[in-house]
């Protein structure tokens, strides 16, 4: 028996792993990144608009560093959008004393302490309930607030002592992705589903607060449920499965507040190994605007922290920020906020909430530094109701965008909307909410008043929603406040129309962020927008689990893992991928769930009943799990029967290997070469589903390539005897069904697993004592390099401890299925020729499909970005022992040069500068002097390293530089700009002593 199904030692494996430029202003808080105790390090770099989000209700860059990206459009153009943007959140609430009672006004206040309670004698029912209108904000630019922040904050840091220590640094923004995890899949093969998601598994709502379908599974945690009641209702209920909107955020059992810690929740030694993502790049954080441990003392920090009193509202916050690569959703990130009204201690609602989304927008090249005051904030109303931003002159034509937001639910036509910007310096107020008797201005929360479409001062604030066009012509250092609320009834006269947030209940928010080349162009994207949201909920059901299907986002293949190194003397690229988007492809969009089922209303057409008599003769079989139900389970809307369906859902059509020189823009990719399967005969029948029928005929074919296959393809021929071996290999056929190959068959690319490897208990004691990569490599074909092995292969294959696969092992035997899948594991090689050297190289592999000609949709394709498969080389010659060729490039040096760029905090540019030393030896050591003999910097390189990308905009901050090849920054031994001039060079090969010496220049 498998030691994973040992509840000892799933106690011991749980216990085990869980031990183990200028800008327009400056934020004046003393915090810093390094010091974990802000995270905003985040960014949204997958699709085509790239912006940072934190853990504390922010997001773009601020004064954070690194700076940029903050909101970058296009990706990789170093042109941004935004200074800082946050979320801010205000309602009204019952004021009361310290031992929890209810306060009214005296008959004659005239001071914010002119209370009493409803305990003294003097009450009456004639006295008014003090109700104070509060805000939060995560960040206010005029005046340097934040006010929401993680549980773990700087001001933690003396009360919670050691304890801050220990989980600060897992109080992090985290991440998930449909890259490694599906909704409603079981990932790790362990019979559960989505049982283990990132970080902290919350408990599920109350069994009457879900749908009814999942009632069972109410009130305790998925791993629990799941063992007693099993996953029954999740796959019959899938198209009505998310747990991300049925877990209880107000659940306090979790004492630590350390939500993003890693947690081991289904106990099997593996952490966060299967969850329930919603977007190929999901950004998750908590935070609070108030002390989740009962730390006293004001709840904010910045340069006006002193003069300002902030009071919690006492909600707690869920901010999650989804991004996809798919061509036609590249363009939109959606923020979805989930608050909490945490005041259960006293069954306080939260009345008339209103929110806003405040844009500090610095609009421009992120080179030029100061590029903040020309620029113009405005607002579109009816239909559509969204703000936005550009540059005012479009900066010569560099900044020739828009970026605007918009609300996707509660459904924007329930709401009230309003739209402000003032100058900056000249903000809103609420320095202290409670006093409605000392404050000069006619409220003492203006920003309450802003965010529920009210003016506080006609002299500072302007609607854009009234008068859009405020701006034009007058560009500045612009800002906009976006809000919508209800009917402003909620307390004193609740309709469906107001928006309240009862105790313990938690309200779903979600906004887009979306960018055009124009005003039109905007106006679709605010739409479609809203086309792929789909289906918001409405001010009286925004409280609720959301059981309606969001982000409606067909998926390409699965990203292929890849291999890319340097050959031939820097002369080529080889790339090495593995199949991996052939074996896990199983698109539920391609073929929707109401087209999918068993029917006898429509004859003669795919999903009718007759068809599995006609099929089982036709093919000697039909898959007892597609065999119809009982006619009582009978689908009549369907079309297409599910044995059907589920090939079609194999939509994996083929492989593009891309590259790029010299360019962080993901625009500027160029196809290397493009691969696509042969579609067999079957696959070319399935297609066509229902073509006897006009009004039922559905295309399912698309984009099927030209037939060229898939790289390395050879005939296995009984005449070869090299051709035996793949006769122990499987091949995926036209049923995708794991059969094995025969003489005759066309077999792509090579093994990576070995076929003699099978699982045993004797193999696993073996295994114990080996590290984890030896443990892997023990499954590698020995025909295959170990470092190409250890990048590609896929550990869910691995049926040993700790190890993806090893689930799939019971009483020491493995699945056949999984074995079949092992072996059925291929990767495929090409490579890349006469790359340009000395400046990176961009490469990635992707993996394409059919498209969904029903719905207008192209083929969808992988993506090509960091966390995908993309690798970064400086192309190069490699190590040579000979040095009579040993030089500088380029040389002479001139000021600015194409190898230039621009690092982190370096705003002049001056210290971003680069030369490259090349034909050096493997190891050797580079010396640089001034003509007078000083020596002005040391080097020391050591074969193929990895090397900063000094670009403008960055897909990622580090490249391999071949092994030849070693950079100098132009900066002396103590970090000093050099002076122009000629400068020599010695360089010692460690290995022979053998010495070279040369002379450069440096023009200014």
């Amino acid at each position: 028996m498998k030691l994973l199904k040992s509840k000892v030692f799933l106690g011991l494996a749980s216990f085990f792993f869980m031990s183990s430029f200028l800008f327009a202003r400056a934020v004046d808080d003393g915090i810093g990144i390094d010091e974990k105790k802000r995270d905003s390090s985040t960014v949204h770099n997958v699709g085509n608009i790239w912006l940072r989000v934190s853990n504390y209700g922010f997001f773009g860059s601020g004064d954070n560093s690194p700076k940029w990206p903050s909101l970058e459009y296009p990706g990789g153009s170093a042109i941004d959008y935004l200074y800082q943007g946050s979320l801010w959140f205000g309602a009204k609430k019952v004021r009361r004393d310290g031992f929890g009672n209810r306060l009214y006004w005296l008959e004659d206040a005239n001071d914010e302490d002119d209370v009493i309670p409803e305990t003294h004698p003097d009450w009456n029912e004639n006295l008014q309930l003090v109700v104070d209108t509060l805000t939060t904000v995560g960040f206010d630019g005029d005046y340097r607030l934040y006010e929401f922040l993680p549980a773990y904050n700087s001001l933690e840091t003396s009360p919670l002592g050691t304890q801050f220590s220990q989980y600060n640094n897992y109080d992090i923004v985290m991440s998930a992705s449909v890259r490694s995890h599906r909704r409603g899949v079981d990932d790790d093969g362990d019979g559960l589903i989505d049982e283990d998601p990132v970080g902290y598994g919350f408990p599920f709502r109350a069994p009457d607060e879900l749908p009814a379908s999942f009632s069972c599974y109410g009130g305790d945690y998925l791993p629990n449920t799941q063992y007693l009641h099993g996953i029954l209702p999740i796959l019959e209920h899938y198209d009505i499965w998310f747990p991300l909107g049925f877990v209880d955020l107000s659940d306090e059992s979790n004492e630590l507040y350390n939500f993003a810690q890693p947690k081991d929740d289904d106990m099997d030694g593996l952490l966060d190994e299967d969850g329930y993502p919603v977007s190929e790049q999901d950004y998750i954080g908590y935070y609070f605007d108030y002390s989740p441990f009962g730390t006293l003392g004001d709840r904010d920090f910045g340069s006006a922290q002193s003069s300002s009193i902030h009071v919690p509202l006492n909600v707690r916050v869920r901010q999650m920020s989804y991004q996809w690569s798919y061509e036609y959703i590249k363009n939109l990130i959606y923020v979805e906020f989930n608050i909490t009204n945490m005041n259960n201690a006293y069954e306080d609602s939260l009345y008339d909430c209103a929110m806003a989304v405040y844009m500090d927008c610095d609009v421009g090249p992120q080179a030029w530094g100061a590029f903040y005051d020309d620029d113009i904030s405005s607002y579109v109303s009816e239909p559509y109701e969204f703000a936005y931003t550009y540059d005012w002159d479009g900066d010569g034509g560099l900044t020739t965008g828009f970026v605007g937001s918009r609300v996707c639910t509660p459904d924007p036509d329930s709401l009230v909307f309003a739209c402000w910007t003032w100058s900056s310096g000249s903000g809103p107020d609420d320095w202290d909410q409670l006093d409605y008797f000392g404050t000069t201005n006619v409220t003492a929360n203006e920003k309450y008043w802003l965010m529920t479409d009210r003016n506080p001062d006609d002299s500072k604030y302007t609607s854009l929603k009234d008068f859009p066009n405020t701006q034009v012509g007058n560009p500045t250092d612009t800002r906009y406040l976006f809000a919508f609320f209800g009917d402003m009834q909620g307390m004193s006269n609740p309709t469906s129309g107001s928006w309240n947030l009862g105790p313990g209940r938690t309200m779903k928010i979600v906004i887009a962020v979306f960018p055009g080349d124009d005003i039109p162009e905007l106006m679709d994207q605010a739409e479609w927008a809203k086309v792929i949201y789909e289906n918001p909920q409405v001010l009286t059901t925004v409280t609720l689990p959301d059981t309606f299907i969001h982000y409606v986002a067909p998926e390409p293949p699965r990203i292929p893992r890849m291999f890319a190194e340097l050959v031939d003397n820097g002369n080529k690229i080889s790339v090495f991928w593995n199949n991996r988007s052939e074996l896990e492809n199983i698109d539920t969009k391609t073929v929707t769930k109401g087209q999918v089922g068993w029917q006898d209303i429509n004859p003669g057409i795919d999903s009718h009943i007759d068809q599995y008599e006609i099929q089982q003769n036709l093919y000697g079989y039909f898959p007892d799990e597609f065999a119809p139900p009982d006619p009582a389970g009978y689908l009549n809307p369907a079309r297409v029967n599910p044995w059907t369906a589920y090939r079609l859902r194999h939509d994996f059509q083929g492989y593009t290997l891309w590259g790029r020189s010299g360019s962080g823009s993901q625009e500027d990719w160029i196809e290397i070469d493009r691969w696509d399967k042969i579609d067999t005969a079957q696959d070319l029948l399935d297609y066509m589903v229902n073509s006897d029928n006009d009004s039922l005929f559905y295309n399912f074919g698309g984009d099927l390539g030209i037939d060229k296959g898939l790289p390395q393809p050879k005939i296995l021929d009984q005449s070869n005897p090299e051709h035996a071996k793949y006769l122990n290999y499987f091949l995926y056929n036209g049923f995708y069904e794991f059969v094995p190959y025969v003489y005759g068959d066309i077999f792509y690319g090579e093994p990576i697993f070995n076929y003699e490897i099978v699982y045993s208990d004797s193999l696993q004691n073996y295994a114990n004592g080996l590290s984890f990569d030896d443990q892997a490599l023990l499954f590698r074909n020995p025909d295959m390099r170990e470092d190409v092995y250890l990048a590609i292969y896929n550990d869910k294959f691995i049926p040993l401890d700790f190890h993806g696969g090893q689930a799939y092992v019971n009483n020491g035997v493995e699945d056949t299925l999984h074995t079949n899948q092992r072996l059925a594991s291929r990767y495929y090689y090409s490579e890349i020729t006469r790359p340009p050297k000395g400046i990176e190289y961009y490469v990635a592999s992707t993996a394409w499909d059919r498209g969904i000609p029903e719905m207008n949709l192209l083929a969808l394709e992988s993506g090509r970005d960091a966390d995908a498969n993309m690798k970064i080389l400086f192309p190069g010659p490699s190590a040579k022992s000979n040095m009579d060729n040993i030089h500088v490039v380029p040389n002479p040096y001139v000021g600015q040069s194409k190898f230039d760029g621009r690092r982190e905090n370096d705003d002049k540019g001056d210290k971003s500068r680069r030369i490259w030393f090349v034909n050096l030896p493997q190891r050797c050591t580079v010396k640089i002097f001034t003509l007078a003999g000083d020596l002005v910097d040391v080097l020391h390189h050591d074969g193929a390293e990895t090397e900063d990308i000094i670009s403008v905009s960055k897909a990622a901050y580090e490249g391999v530089a071949a092994s030849g090849m070693e950079p100098w920054d132009l900066l002396s031994k103590n970090n000093q700009i050099i002076a122009a001039g000629v400068y020599l060079f010695s360089v010692k090969d460690h290995d022979s002593g053998d010495k070279k010496v040369g002379k450069f220049v440096i023009i200014k």
